[in-house]
C-alpha cells in the first residue's frame, strides 16, 4: 500500500499531463504553461482513467488486469510525448523565458495565499482525520457504490438495484465512484485514503486551476488573489472533506470554460483547446446529473457567443471541434444512462398535469427566489459577503477587459447563468417539499459555479500589479 496509493494518483495525473503535452497547440509555450497543463491534468487524468475503469469493469467483470493497461497506456502517451518535446524544445526555450522580477503586489498577493493555503490545508486534514467515511451521502451514495465496484466481482450491477431505495440515487453517474474503486484497486483494500485524497485533490485543483490560468491570462498576482479567495470559502473546504461529487463538478465546470479561455488565445491550436473543453464539459456530465445541465448551457453559449461574434458557419466548425472532445464520454453516459441505471426517482415523480401547476404557482417562484438570495447574501462565509468583498475589490482595483478575453467571459458567462436558471426551474418544479430541498441542496449548486464566476470576475477586474503602480481612478479598457 506504500507504494500503491502514491501510484495510484500519480499515474492518471502523469498520463493527463502527457496527453494535454501531446494536446497543447505550439503557439503557447509547454514551458511556460507547465503548471496550468498540471492543474487540468488533475482532473483530466483522473476522469478518464475513471471511465476506462468502469469500461474494463462491464466488459470484462473484474478489474484485476486493468492497472497493466493503464500502465501501458502510460508508457504509449509517454513514448508519443517525447516525440513531441523533441520538436517542439526550440520553440518552448525561446517562447518559455519569463522575467524573474517579481512586484510587490505578487509579494503581498502570495504571502496572503500561503497565509490561506495553509489554513485550508490544516482544516482539511483535521476535519478528514475526524470523520473518514464523512457526512451521509459520502456514505450511503459515492463511497457505498465505489464499494460494489470494488468488492461486488461480478455482482458489482447490484449497486443499480432499486431494492436499495430511492435516496441511493442510483441513477447518479460514475466518476466519483469509479475513481474511488480504481484506486483501492491499486491499494488492495477499501481504505478510506483513497476517498479523502480523491477529495482533496479536486479541492485543491480548483485553487490551482484558478492561480495557473489567471496567472497565464492575465498576471501572477490575480491568479494568486483569485486562488486565495476560492480557498478561504468555507463551503468548498467542508463539501470537499465530505466527499460529495459537487466539488469535482466545479472542478470540471471551471476547466470547461478556462479551455475556452485558451481558445481566446490562439489562431491555428484553437480547434485543440475546443477539443478539450468538449472533453471537460463531458467529464462535468460523468460526475453528476447536473453536470448534464451545464453540457446543454455550455453548447448553447458558446454556439450563440461565436455566431453573434464571428458567424453561424464558424459558429458550427467550433461546435464540430468540442463534440470531437465530447462524443466518447457522451456515449458512455447515454449507455450507463439507458442501459445500466434506474430512472432518476425526480422525473420519474412527475406529471403534466402537477408539472403544469408548480410553474403556474407563483408563491413557488417567491420560495425560490429568497433562497437564492440569501445563500447568494451569504456567499463566503466571511465577515462580509463575498459579492459584496469582491465590488469593493473591483471598486480599488478597477476593471479592464481586452478584446481577447470578451467572447470567454461572454461564454462563460452565460453559460453559468443558464445552469443556474436551470437549477431555479428545477425547484420549482421539484415533487420534494420545496422548503426543505432549498434548504439542503442549494449551497451545493453554488458551489458548482462559485469558482468559474470568480474566474469571470478576475478576467474582468484590474491585475494588481497595475493598480498598485497606477493608483488613478481607473477607466474601462477599450479592448
Amino acid at each position: 500500500m506504500i507504494l500503491s496509493l502514491p501510484v495510484a494518483f500519480l499515474l492518471p495525473i502523469l498520463s493527463g499531463a502527457l496527453a494535454l503535452w501531446i494536446l497543447w497547440p505550439e503557439e503557447r509555450s509547454r514551458r511556460a504553461d507547465i503548471w496550468l497543463i498540471g492543474a487540468l491534468a488533475a482532473g483530466l487524468g483522473l476522469g478518464i482513467a475513471s471511465a476506462a475503469y468502469f469500461v474494463w469493469l462491464v466488459l470484462f467483470g473484474s478489474s484485476r488486469m486493468f492497472i497493466a493497461i493503464e500502465v501501458i497506456g502510460f508508457a504509449m502517451l509517454t513514448g508519443a510525448a517525447l516525440q513531441v518535446a523533441r520538436r517542439s524544445l526550440a520553440t518552448d526555450l525561446a517562447s518559455g523565458r519569463q522575467s524573474t522580477q517579481t512586484s510587490l503586489a505578487s509579494r503581498f498577493s502570495l504571502a496572503g495565499f500561503v497565509l490561506v493555503l495553509l489554513a485550508t490545508l490544516t482544516s482539511f486534514l483535521a476535519v478528514s482525520a475526524t470523520y473518514p467515511h464523512s457526512r451521509w451521502d459520502a456514505i450511503t451514495i459515492w463511497n457505498m457504490r465505489a464499494r460494489f465496484l470494488f468488492r461486488g466481482a461480478d455482482q458489482w450491477s447490484d449497486a443499480f438495484s432499486g431494492l436499495l431505495g430511492s435516496w441511493t440515487h442510483a441513477d447518479y453517474p460514475l466518476l466519483l465512484p469509479a475513481s474511488i474503486a480504481r484506486g483501492w484497486s491499486f491499494v488492495g483494500s477499501d481504505t478510506t485514503a483513497v476517498p479523502v485524497l480523491v477529495a482533496g485533490l479536486f479541492t485543491f485543483a480548483i485553487a490551482w486551476l484558478l492561480l495557473a490560468s489567471l496567472s497565464s491570462l492575465r498576471s501572477r498576482g490575480q491568479g494568486l488573489v483569485a486562488a486565495a479567495v476560492v480557498l478561504g470559502w468555507h463551503e468548498l473546504v467542508m463539501q470537499g472533506t465530505w466527499q460529495y461529487a459537487d466539488v469535482p463538478l466545479a472542478f470540471f465546470i471551471l476547466a470547461s470554460v478556462v479551455a475556452i479561455a485558451l481558445a481566446g488565445t490562439v489562431t491555428d491550436g484553437r480547434d485543440r483547446f475546443l477539443v478539450l473543453a468538449g472533453i471537460m464539459a463531458g467529464l462535468a456530465a460523468w460526475t453528476k446529473n447536473e453536470g448534464l445541465l451545464f453540457l446543454l448551457a455550455f453548447f448553447v453559449a458558446h454556439f450563440a457567443v461565436t455566431a453573434h461574434r464571428r458567424g453561424w458557419r464558424k459558429s458550427l466548425g467550433d461546435t464540430g471541434s468540442m463534440l470531437l472532445g465530447l462524443a466518447p464520454i457522451l456515449a458512455l453516459v447515454v449507455w450507463f444512462k439507458w442501459g445500466i441505471a434506474p430512472s432518476n426517482d425526480l422525473i420519474a415523480s412527475l406529471d403534466l398535469s402537477t408539472t403544469l401547476g408548480r410553474l403556474t404557482d407563483m408563491s413557488r417562484y417567491g420560495t425560490v427566489l429568497a433562497g437564492f438570495a440569501i445563500r447568494l447574501s451569504r456567499l463566503g462565509g466571511w465577515l462580509v459577503s463575498a459579492p459584496v468583498a469582491l465590488a469593493l475589490y473591483m471598486l480599488a482595483v478597477g476593471v479592464k477587459l481586452g478584446e481577447r478575453e470578451r467572447p470567454a467571459v461572454a461564454t462563460a458567462a452565460l453559460a453559468v447563468g443558464l445552469t443556474l436558471a436551470g437549477y431555479f426551474f428545477v425547484f420549482v418544479i421539484t415533487p420534494h417539499d420545496l422548503g426543505w430541498h432549498v434548504a439542503t441542496s442549494l449551497h451545493r449548486l453554488f458551489l458548482h459555479a462559485w469558482p468559474s464566476l470568480l474566474f469571470i470576475f478576475f478576467l474582468f477586474a484590474r491585475v494588481p500589479e497595475e493598480a498598485l503602480t497606477s493608483p488613478s481612478v481607473p477607466q474601462r479598457a477599450r479592448g
